[in-house]
């Protein structure tokens, strides 16, 4: 009866520790922010949205990211949701009003210290998510973010023209 008992206790033991680490699995993987499949930077959930690449539906960091690749690949394909800024709501790209290029820049990892290896100021030459875009539900919103921050406010169809687009 005690070998019996000591297989159970055993048994049972690493029963424990595999639920566990699935446990910490589960938990590390739901903690982890998204990656934007493009450019590899974190998915912000004020900026995010779904482009259309090759038939597929793809979550990028931001409105410009998408339209930046696609023009880029020579695909047009399509942004088919952006979210609101204020909300994190998703809407229909044609749906929404748009700030183009204010100071705000989710996308910019570095902020405007970089440097190079001999510690001069780094000149960004391209950046496929610049200048920031974000897209607002509200006219009213939008014109409010542009006194605060700076930018242009542009329809979609500004946006798509401004950005190459349908060319």
């Amino acid at each position: 009866m005690g070998e019996k008992k000591k297989t159970l206790t055993v048994f049972l033991s690493a029963l424990f520790l595999i639920a566990v680490a699935a446990g910490g699995y589960w938990i590390l993987q739901e903690t982890e922010p998204e990656v934007c499949p493009i450019c590899q930077r974190s998915i912000h959930a004020h900026s995010r949205a779904v482009v259309s690449i090759a038939g597929k539906r793809l979550k990028v960091c931001c409105i410009r990211c998408g339209i930046t690749h696609n023009f880029q690949v020579g695909q047009p394909g399509a942004v088919v949701e952006v979210t609101d800024f204020l909300t994190d709501r998703a809407m229909k790209p044609d749906r929404a009003f748009y700030v183009e290029g204010s100071e705000v820049s989710l996308c910019d990892p570095h902020g405007s210290g970089l440097v190079d290896e001999s510690k001069h100021p780094y000149t960004r030459i391209f950046d496929r998510c610049e200048p920031s875009t974000y897209a607002f539900a509200k006219r009213e919103d939008a014109e409010t973010f542009v006194r605060n921050n700076g930018g242009k406010l542009l329809s979609w169809n500004e946006l798509k023209k401004q950005a190459g687009v349908g060319r």
